[in-house]
C-alpha cells in the first residue's frame, strides 16, 4: 500500500503539460496495429517525422503510409469522378473512412494539379540534426526532392547512409534499406512487431524498400536496390555486402495483389515464398507460404467487420525450428475482436472535419502457440492475452485501460494492467498513468506528465516513482524526446525521476532552426544518482 500512496503522492505534483507528438505517435500506433507507445516501430516515427505530406491526387503513390489496396481504390475513384478535393470525399473512398483520415490527415495533402493555375513545382527539403549527451553524440543530414534523397546518420561506432533516386517507374537505393515483403516469413528487415495487441495487428503492413536514417545499422540490409513499378504490376531485386541476395515480383489487382520472392544468403541458403492480400465483399485476407532450409512455413490472417462498428480476425501461424533458426518452432492460433461506439464526442479546442472521436473503443485478443525445442521439450506452450479500452468520456478528458496476461508453463506467467487518464485542451496536455507488474513479484509505477505545444514553444515536465524488486517485473515506458530521437527505457529497483525537455523553433526566411534541451535526474536506492543531459539543435529547409 505504500508504494501506491508514494507513487500517487508524487505524480499529484503539478507539472507543466505537453502534446510534443501525439499525431505522429497516433498514426505510428494505427499503422503498426501496436497497442501501446512502447511496441511501436520506431522507423515509423523517423518516417513520418520526416516525409513531406504525401499527394494522394499524384500519379503515383508507393505503399507505406497506405497500402496497395487503399492506393488502387484512389486510383479507381480519381478515374471516375476526378481528384480527390475533401476529406469527408476521401472518407468515402473504399478502404478508408472517417477514422481513418482523421489519423492520417496530418501526414496527407489533397494538392491537385489539375486546378487552375496549380503548376508543377520542385521543392527541396532538407535537415540536419546535431545532438549530444553526456556519453556520446550523433549527427543526421538528409536532403532531397520527390525524385532524389540522400542521408545519413553517424553515433560512434556506428553509422548509416543512404542515396535514393526515382524517375518514372524506376527507383533505385544504394547504402542502407530495408526490405520488408508479405507477412514477413521470408524478408522482413528491421523492427517486426510480434505481438497480436490489437485487431489491426494481426496483419502485417509490407512495405517494400525503403532507405534507412537511423544511427544504428544492425538488423538492416547495406548494398543496392531497384525497383520497377508498371501498370498493375512491380518487380524490386537486392543485393547486399553480407551477400544477401533477394527478388520479389508483385501484381497489383483490382481487389488485391500476389507477390512472389527468391532469396539466397550465405548464412540461409535459398528461401522461396509466395504472398497474397485480397479483399472480397468486405473479407480481408493475407497469407504468405515459405520454404526455408527445406522446410515449410505458413502464415494466413482473416478480418472482416462485425456489424457497423466491429470487426474479428483470425490468424495461423506455422513455423517449425529449422524455418526460423531458432531453438524452439511456433504453430499457433489467434483471435480477436474491437468494437467502438457509434456515438462521436467533439474534441475541446478543435473544429472542423477530424474534431470528434467515437466516444469508446474496446479490443480483445487472444493468441495461442505451441513453442516446441525438438528434442528438448516438445510440450512448451504459452497463452498471449490483450484487453485495451479508451473512454472520451468529456470533450477534454479521456481514460484507458490495459490489461496484458502472459501464461507459460515453462517459466512464470506475466500480469500487467495499467490505466491512464488524459487531458487535452488545443495545445494543452497533461496524462496520469499508473502500471502494476506481477512476474516473479509486484512491481509498480505511475507518472505525471505534462506540457504545451505552440507553434514556437513546446515544452513538458514528468515526474515518476517506481518500486520493481526483480528485473522479471520490469516496466517499459515510452518517453517523449526530440524529433528523431527514440527512447523506451526499461525501469526497476526503486526510486523517483524528474525528465524535462524544452524546445524552440525559429523561422527564418525559407530556414527553420529548433533548439531542445532534454534532462533528467534519476534516484535509485542503493545506486548513485543516474543523470541525464541531450543538447539538440535542428536544421530544415
Amino acid at each position: 500500500m505504500r508504494k501506491w500512496i508514494l507513487a500517487i503522492l508524487m505524480a499529484c505534483l503539478p507539472a507543466l503539460s505537453s502534446a510534443q507528438e501525439e499525431s505522429v505517435l497516433r498514426a505510428a500506433l494505427f499503422l503498426t496495429g501496436a497497442a501501446s507507445e512502447e511496441e511501436v516501430d520506431e522507423e515509423w516515427i523517423r518516417r513520418l517525422e520526416w516525409t513531406g505530406k504525401l499527394k494522394i491526387n499524384s500519379g503515383r503513390l508507393r505503399p507505406g503510409l497506405l497500402t496497395d489496396s487503399q492506393i488502387a481504390s484512389i486510383g479507381r475513384y480519381r478515374a471516375s469522378y476526378g481528384d480527390i478535393l475533401s476529406w469527408e470525399e476521401l472518407a468515402l473512398v473504399d478502404g478508408f473512412d472517417r477514422e481513418t483520415v482523421n489519423i492520417l490527415r496530418p501526414f496527407l495533402s489533397l494538392e491537385s494539379r489539375r486546378l487552375p493555375g496549380v503548376t508543377d513545382t520542385v521543392k527541396v527539403r532538407s535537415e540536419a540534426i546535431l545532438r549530444g549527451m553526456l556519453k556520446n553524440f550523433g549527427l543526421k543530414a538528409k536532403t532531397g526532392t520527390d525524385t532524389w534523397r540522400v542521408g545519413g546518420a553517424w553515433r560512434a561506432p556506428d553509422w548509416t547512409a543512404h542515396a535514393e533516386w526515382s524517375g518514372g517507374p524506376v527507383r533505385l537505393i544504394i547504402g542502407d534499406f530495408n526490405a520488408r515483403y508479405g507477412e514477413g516469413l521470408c524478408f522482413w528487415s528491421g523492427f517486426s512487431m510480434e505481438s497480436l495487441g490489437t485487431v489491426d495487428a494481426f496483419f502485417k503492413r509490407p512495405t517494400g524498400l525503403s532507405p534507412v536514417w537511423s544511427y544504428s545499422s544492425a538488423d538492416v540490409h547495406r548494398g543496392l536496390a531497384a525497383e520497377y513499378e508498371g501498370t498493375g504490376w512491380r518487380v524490386s531485386a537486392f543485393g547486399t555486402l553480407k551477400k544477401v541476395f533477394g527478388l520479389h515480383g508483385e501484381y497489383l489487382g483490382r481487389y488485391g495483389q500476389v507477390g512472389a520472392m527468391a532469396g539466397w544468403s550465405q548464412a540461409d541458403g535459398w528461401s522461396v515464398s509466395l504472398s497474397g492480400r485480397a479483399n472480397l465483399r468486405g473479407w480481408d485476407l493475407g497469407a504468405e507460404a515459405a520454404l526455408r532450409h527445406g522446410m515449410p512455413a505458413g502464415k494466413l490472417s482473416l478480418r472482416s467487420r462485425a456489424g457497423e462498428n466491429g470487426k474479428w480476425a483470425l490468424q495461423a501461424r506455422v513455423i517449425p525450428s529449422r524455418f526460423s533458426g531458432k531453438k524452439n518452432g511456433e504453430y499457433a492460433l489467434a483471435a480477436g475482436y474491437s468494437l467502438k461506439s457509434g456515438r462521436w464526442v467533439s474534441l475541446a479546442g478543435q473544429s472542423g472535419f477530424g474534431s470528434s472521436v467515437p466516444a469508446w473503443n474496446l479490443s480483445l485478443t487472444v493468441d495461442a502457440s505451441l513453442l516446441p525445442r525438438p528434442g528438448v521439450d516438445p510440450r512448451r506452450h504459452q497463452v498471449r492475452a490483450y484487453l485495451t479500452g479508451s473512454w472520451q468520456f468529456a470533450s477534454a478528458w479521456k481514460g484507458e485501460l490495459k490489461v496484458t496476461e502472459r501464461y507459460r508453463n515453462y517459466e512464470p506467467s506475466r500480469l500487467s494492467v495499467r490505466g491512464s487518464l488524459q487531458f487535452a485542451y488545443g495545445p494543452w496536455l497533461s496524462v496520469f498513468r499508473a502500471e502494476g507488474v506481477h512476474c516473479k513479484d509486484w512491481g509498480f509505477l505511475s507518472y505525471l506528465e505534462g506540457g504545451y505545444k505552440g507553434s514556437s514553444l513546446q515544452a513538458y515536465l514528468r515526474f515518476c516513482g517506481f518500486s520493481i524488486a526483480n528485473w522479471d517485473d520490469r516496466i517499459y515506458v515510452y518517453e517523449r524526446d526530440a524529433p528523431g530521437n527514440f527512447s523506451v527505457p526499461a525501469y526497476s529497483g526503486k526510486g523517483l525521476s524528474l525528465q524535462g525537455m524544452a524546445g524552440y523553433k525559429l523561422r527564418l526566411g525559407k530556414w527553420t532552426l529548433k533548439a531542445y534541451l532534454r534532462g533528467g535526474y534519476m534516484l535509485r536506492v542503493q545506486k548513485e544518482p543516474s543523470p541525464t543531459l541531450a543538447v539538440q539543435l535542428q536544421v530544415q529547409r
